[in-house]
């Protein structure tokens, strides 16, 4: 990815992941470079916001809107404008900002030890979230002394987000909203970042430069339709998918399923077509369970059949319905060396870095559903793509996620990556999961990748609404909450529960 920061007259690209320093691969250099109009932030900017497709930079009491891709100045500058076009409540902003921030469907802006939240779109001003502005001491962000007083620049990174302070900088996990948590050892000292000279002593704005985004689904990008990852009907390998929880992910209604769904390319016969390997909870418990349901055929011809259906435990929580905050849970798939899935391996870490649970699940060797037959490599498959969803347990549910459910997924390939906008048309199953929960996805780049990172969390609001409330800003900003299944799979219910035996 690329990274622009800015200090005084002169700005540095940078080419780094989504943590360490990464290098310089142009300047410094002077802003005047980038042929504002009247001059605009030749002598500097005070912030600097990624917003898709186009960026907003931001000096005194006026700021410019940007198109631009994923490096160089961009072109069609409108502005410069009055910062009051935004309309931010109480003259905040008014004289000018300290830092911006994107944050998937909403942005913060920070000016002195205050900050806002507003909703908004790629393009438009949005609407500030009610009772803001808040302090940043107070706001739930959990910064050290200097940061809880102000911030110079802040910076979104995939799972973590940086914010500076003079020749400080911390880094951050978090999701849509609420603080997350300050990473151990910070703040630390940008020195570290191998500048030399530029920004020593502090940095003026920063810019994540991701370029436009893949458009949503239809449906939203809600709990069960996120973006598909593929790299263009070639073989995955190596695939994993991380949750890592920022905040305690607590469940109130219907426990709630973490899912990994595989698509495989165009088959015949009884060879798997879509591959789900699952994580779960039931209500009330503090039991994690891994489990295999793999489908063969396909749903438009309407000769889908479960394949394989195997759940075993995984692992206990100290605390029914909840995943601790700095918790992370991870899938890890195994293929051979032509790419067929031959199993799953999931990892609970809970936030001491404890292991919590490990378990493998091997395809072959477990029961053909409604069967004495036993798979065998004939039942495996390579997967062209996949969708991460967090839903409900099992069986179609809708999950009930806390305000505080916030956290980021990161999809990891030896592949490069690319986030898709509907199931693509070399894969044949035509469906997805039915479960779903009151919870909303983070857009992604276009870029692709071999390491992508997506927040996640419950609908941002102003305070902390439920039911009719969540349900009516839900349909605000998504048009859809929790959607009915549309010949969506659900989970079928777990065979220990089946079999009358009581959850270990």
């Amino acid at each position: 990815m690329y990274d622009y920061f800015f200090s005084g007259s002169q700005y540095i690209r940078v080419n780094r992941e989504e943590t360490g320093p990464g290098f310089i691969d142009h300047g410094p250099a002077p802003i005047s470079e980038w042929n504002w109009p009247d001059g605009f932030g030749a002598k500097g900017i005070d912030a600097a916001l990624y917003s898709g497709s186009v960026c907003y930079f931001f000096k005194g009491a006026q700021y410019i809107r940007v198109n631009r891709g994923l490096t160089g100045p961009g072109c069609g500058v409108v502005g410069p404008s009055p910062i009051s076009d935004w309309k931010w409540p109480n003259g905040f902003g008014a004289n000018g900002i300290d830092a911006a921030l994107w944050s998937g469907g909403v942005c913060y802006f920070f000016k002195g030890n205050e900050y806002i939240r507003v909703t908004r779109g790629d393009t438009n001003f949005g609407t500030t979230d009610a009772t803001y502005p808040k302090s940043i001491f107070g706001g739930g962000w959990g910064f050290p002394t200097p940061f809880d007083n102000g911030v110079k620049g802040a910076l979104p990174s995939g799972s973590k987000c940086y914010f500076f302070n003079g020749a400080q900088y911390i880094q951050v996990n978090r999701g849509f909203e609420l603080g997350g948590f300050v990473d151990k050892t910070y703040p630390k000292s940008i020195a570290e970042w191998n500048w030399g000279s530029f920004g020593a002593k502090g940095i003026d704005a920063a810019l994540y430069s991701g370029g436009p985004l893949v458009p949503a689904p239809p449906e939203g990008l809600i709990s069960n339709y996120n973006y598909f990852f593929a790299n263009r009907g070639e073989n995955l390998f190596d695939v994993s998918a991380t949750f890592n929880f920022d905040n305690d992910f607590v469940t109130t209604a219907n426990g709630f399923s973490l899912q990994f769904n595989g698509y495989s390319a165009a088959e015949t016969g009884t060879i798997p077509t879509w591959q789900q390997y699952v994580i779960y909870l039931s209500p009330g418990s503090t039991q994690l369970w891994a489990r295999i349901d793999n489908w063969y055929g396909t749903v438009p011809a309407g000769t889908d059949k479960e394949l394989i259906r195997s759940d075993v435990p995984l692992a206990n929580l100290s605390t029914a319905n909840t995943i601790k905050a700095g918790s992370s849970i991870t899938f890890t798939l195994i293929n051979d060396c032509s790419g067929h899935i031959t199993g799953c391996t999931y990892t609970v870490i809970d936030p001491t870095g404890k292991s919590l649970g490990n378990v493998t699940m091997d395809i072959v060797g477990q029961t053909i559903w409604g069967t004495t037959t036993k798979a065998t490599y004939a039942d495996t498959a390579p997967i062209v793509a996949f969708t991460v969803n967090i839903g409900g347990d099992y069986g179609g549910s809708a999950a009930t996620l806390s305000a505080s459910a916030q956290g980021s997924i990161t999809y990891s390939s030896s592949n490069q990556l690319t986030a898709l906008t509907l199931e693509p048309s070399y894969t044949t199953f035509g469906d997805g999961t039915g479960e779903s929960a009151n919870l909303v996805y983070g857009g992604l780049s276009q870029a692709a990748d071999i390491v992508i990172s997506q927040i996640f969390g419950t609908a941002p609001t102003a305070s902390t609404p439920s039911g009719p409330q969540l349900e009516a800003r839900l349909k605000e900003r998504h048009k859809h909450v929790l959607p009915p299944p549309r010949h969506r799979h659900a989970l079928p219910k777990p065979l220990h529960l089946i079999e009358g035996k009581d959850e270990l």
